[in-house]
């Protein structure tokens, strides 16, 4: 097996983009942070659970009876409130490799020696607790283990690096790099050239650059020049409130659409998530997809919880009340689940929790359920998403609304306990750093754009953000002075066009195929555009499925002719082969090598007396006094033995059991059983999807069974043909992929 190279981003986004933008067999990817969840191990120890990680900081807070933090700690819900900073700063001092001692050293004025000492003790005790309990928290530098095995597939490592690399990321690439060389991917800006300079040891000139780091040793490999290409106009808008700022973007975001730009090429960044409750109130139409999801403390559900937080006297009443609880939409059934998921996991750390008062342990099951969100799967196609989200990738339309003080730059929980002097010295980030380091997300996020909107405020309360004065980011800026009126009233302008319901009855001309029997049963407003009116799905201009169908019969019709088995093999690569592009050939070439442990199998059922007896054999026939017509692509005969074949190029394939056949929609092998049993083959007829894919024949075990609840539906079907209601249906995930899901506004 040849290596392959393992490539590794900043997020799952840049992941995607890389994906999207690439040709040929997929490479291995992951995430900077999967990748160090995958290849570090502690001995014999487990990660603690992060709901674990803030009760034994509570509790080693309480255990040194500190007066410094006032009653921050007496109360564990308070407590869970204003924690955030203390794990946040201890993770830092983890990820930079940094002890407390250092920083007392450090401290000439003991300025923070009283802080500092309160701190060493906690992170001390809380160490003790983790070590008591067999968990580790953040990779110990003395514990830490590489699993280099799980490596041997790949002769290098190429990193994306869009942003700070911790000390102790580098230390585990540097030992990476003994077994593997490690390539780091960079966008030298004015933002970032310091920091990678001190990073790698390098002098690095401003443009793209590959740094090599083997045995420890470092070396610059590549070097492009940033192009002078202008980036895209830049447009800032000033606004007086927030309402304005809305119709401003909404307003723009429609004069993208109007102009014929795709919603995905548009994407709304934001600097507070605090926004979006602006957006979803005014997204009627469901244009929006927002990456961070619903949290889950916006649901009604999770709200209730809240309001009858009084009645709980421990766990077991909480789950009653879950269980009593009564979803009234998708979105209920699906935050539901996710309650008892959380509460599954609880459960399981529940022992190490036994000192927590009843009251308490509830409390440390909601802050849990705090920090979960609902992915936003019902989503539009115009992606709304904070500013670390767009790390590694494009967006020709750009609209950034909340461009203020307040919001840009973001301030950061851990620069509360030290200064910048300090900072410096022992080499921690500084917050001019992180301003940099914004600064450059947003430069590289204008550089790649062709048009940006930016909408700020100047009342009493909020400023524009001072970034605006940088003109190493704004260099291309435009302010403006739009119609604030218009903008302010631009949801009051027309009449509402509110969606009604038709309700659609005509009469059902009786005849089927199993596919379109299968569209009548699951959506009958589907069948009526697509079979009545005779709207047309736009066909795609190839499909490998097809292909593969087709050349499977030209190769088995040489069989029926010459029964010549490596005929038939080569006659279908022959069909595979006849291709018109490199995507074309690429999926041709990869159906060859599914085809390969096809082929093996079907010698071995030749050997096993299985004969194709017909190929792409059409019928058409009556059941229950309702013509049915369609093709079945293969029937195979041994002795008595009738099989049908319907070939399915995917892997994963399911047929119905006595358990659920009573629900399904789907007739076609006990429609095609009927039809074979007309042709007078033979009464011992069997029928099976074959996954090409897998090489697996999966048999229909409730033929006769689907067969009599078939003519239960034809007998209900035929007594209400001469006025069929084309309802939509009441299941709204099938229309999730359906091309007519705008005519019936359920996109």
């Amino acid at each position: 097996m040849s290596l392959q190279t393992l490539y590794l981003f900043s997020t799952s986004r840049a992941i995607k983009f890389f994906y999207q933008n690439h040709q040929g067999f997929l490479p291995s990817t992951q995430s900077i942070g999967e990748f160090l969840e995958f290849i570090l191990r502690v001995e014999n120890k487990v990660k603690i659970p992060d709901f674990l990680r803030l009760i034994y900081l509570y509790e080693a807070i309480r255990e040194n009876q500190t007066k410094s933090f006032g009653e921050f700690a007496k109360n564990f819900s308070q407590f869970l409130l204003n924690s955030s900073f203390f794990l946040k700063f201890y993770d830092e001092l983890c990820a930079e490799c940094i002890v407390l001692e250092q920083l007392e050293k450090l401290d000439i004025y003991a300025f923070y020696d009283d802080h500092l000492k309160v701190l060493k003790a906690i992170f001390k005790t809380y160490k003790q607790k983790l070590d008591s309990n067999g968990f580790f928290d953040k990779y110990f530098l003395e514990d830490f283990k590489i699993t280099f095995d799980l490596l041997k597939n790949y002769h290098q490592i190429e990193i994306a690096l869009d942003g700070f690399l911790s000390r102790f990321e580098m230390l585990v690439f540097e030992e990476i790099s003994f077994y593997k060389p490690v390539f780091f991917k960079l966008d030298i800006q004015v933002f970032n050239q310091k920091y990678y300079e001190n990073l790698f040891n390098l002098s690095l000139d401003f443009g793209e650059v590959m740094v090599k780091l083997e045995s420890q040793k470092i070396e610059k490999v590549f070097f492009k020049k940033n192009s002078d290409d202008k980036a895209g106009a830049i447009h800032i808008l000033q606004t007086p409130d927030r309402i304005t700022q809305v119709g401003a973007s909404f307003m723009q975001i429609d004069k993208w659409l109007a102009k014929g730009i795709t919603p995905e090429e548009i994407c709304v960044i934001l600097p507070n998530e605090d926004f979006i409750k602006y957006l979803q109130l005014f997204d009627k139409a469901r244009n929006f997809n927002f990456a961070m999801g619903k949290k889950i403390t916006e649901t009604s559900l999770f709200k209730l919880l809240l309001e009858s937080l009084e009645k709980f006297k421990d766990l077991e009443s909480l789950e009653t009340f879950l269980a009593e609880f009564k979803e009234e939409t998708q979105e209920d059934k699906k935050v539901k689940t996710r309650f008892y998921e959380v509460l599954e996991k609880f459960y399981c750390g529940l022992k190490y929790l036994h000192h927590l008062s009843p009251k308490d342990q509830i409390v440390a099951f909601l802050f849990m359920l705090e920090q979960e969100s609902l992915d936003d799967v019902g989503g539009g196609r115009i992606s709304v998403m904070g500013i670390l989200e767009t790390r590694g990738i494009r967006f020709n339309y750009v609209l950034i609304p909340e461009f203020i003080e307040e919001n840009v730059p973001a301030l950061s929980h851990k620069d509360i306990f030290l200064n910048t002097t300090i900072r410096q010295k022992v080499g921690l980030p500084t917050r001019v750093d992180r301003e940099n380091l914004q600064k450059y997300y947003y430069s590289q996020l204008f550089k790649r754009s062709k048009e940006v909107w930016i909408l700020t405020l100047d009342n009493q309360e909020d400023k524009p953000s001072r970034f605006l004065l940088d003109e190493r980011v704004f260099s291309q800026k435009q302010v403006l002075e739009g119609n604030v009126l218009a903008f302010g009233q631009y949801f009051l302008r027309g009449r509402a066009l509110n969606y009604q319901e038709v309700e659609i009855i005509e009469p059902l001309e009786l005849e089927f195929s199993p596919t379109s029997l299968e569209c009548f049963l699951t959506c009958k407003r589907k069948y009526y555009y697509r079979y009545i009116q005779g709207f047309k799905e736009r066909k795609e201009t190839f499909n490998i499925g097809s292909k593969v169908h087709k050349a499977l019969q030209e190769g088995f019709s040489e069989f029926l002719e010459k029964r010549d088995f490596q005929q038939v093999i080569q006659k279908t690569y022959e069909s595979l082969e006849i291709s018109l592009n490199q995507q074309e050939k690429f999926l041709s070439q990869l159906a060859k090598k599914y085809l390969e442990v096809f082929f093996k199998k079907e010698e071995k059922r030749l050997q096993e007396g299985w004969i194709p007896l017909a190929l792409e054999r059409e019928f058409s026939m009556k059941f229950c006094g309702i013509p049915f017509y369609g093709k079945i692509d293969r029937i195979d005969k041994r002795g008595e033995e009738i099989l049908i074949l319907d070939y399915k190029y995917k892997k994963e394939i399911q047929c119905d059991t006595l358990k659920n056949y009573e629900k399904s929609k789907d007739f076609q092998l006990a429609i095609y059983a009927l039809a074979v049993k007309e042709f007078g083959l033979g009464e011992s007829i069997e029928a099976a999807f074959y996954s090409i894919c897998q090489s697996q024949i999966v048999y229909e075990e409730v033929l006769v069974q689907k067969q009599e609840y078939l003519s239960k539906y034809l007998a209900e079907i035929k007594s209400k043909a001469k006025a069929i209601s084309f309802e939509l249906t009441s299941k709204r995930e099938v229309c999730r992929n359906c091309v007519f899901i705008y005519l019936c506004n359920r996109y």
